[in-house]
C-alpha cells in the first residue's frame, strides 16, 4: 500500500512579491498539497514507520517564514526542497498556492500555481531569494 498524505490551506505569513514595496510586509499564503508516501506494510500502525504530519506542517512553516520570495513558484520550489530533505518516505509531492486574497484590482475565487516533483528527479536544494 502507497498511502497519500493530503492538507489544505495551511496558512503561511510570507513576504513574496515581486517589488521591495510588496515584501516590506507579510502576506498570507495558503497551501494545499499531497505527498505520495513509499509503499507501507499493510496494518502499519506505528508512526515511525510513515511521515508524521505534524511535524511535516511544522516543518513547511518554519522554512518559509523568515524567508523572502518574489514568486510564488520559488515559494513552492523551497516547499519541496524542505519536505524533500526532511521527510525521506515521501515519494512525490505536489503543492497548490496562492496569495489570500490575490492581489489583483478585481474579484477572483483564487489564482496561483501548482507545483510538483517526484523524488526520482528532484535535484536537491536551491537558495530563497535574499
Amino acid at each position: 500500500m502507497a498511502p497519500t498524505l493530503f492538507f489544505e490551506a495551511l496558512p503561511l505569513s510570507v513576504k513574496i512579491g515581486t517589488g521591495a514595496r510588496e515584501r516590506s510586509r507579510p502576506q498570507t499564503v495558503l497551501v494545499s498539497g499531497e505527498c505520495r508516501l513509499e509503499r507501507q506494510e499493510r496494518g502499519n500502525d506505528l508512526l515511525s514507520k510513515t511521515v508524521d504530519y505534524d511535524r511535516l506542517l511544522r516543518e513547511i512553516r518554519s522554512c518559509v517564514e523568515p524567508t523572502e520570495f518574489s514568486l510564488l513558484e520559488r515559494l513552492g520550489d523551497h516547499i519541496v526542497d524542505r519536505i524533500m530533505e526532511g521527510f525521506p518516505g515521501v515519494e512525490a509531492v505536489t503543492l497548490t498556492l496562492w496569495k489570500e486574497p490575490a492581489p489583483l484590482p478585481f474579484p477572483v475565487g483564487r489564482v496561483g500555481v501548482i507545483v510538483s516533483e517526484t523524488r526520482a528527479s528532484w535535484s536537491g536544494t536551491s537558495t530563497p531569494h535574499s
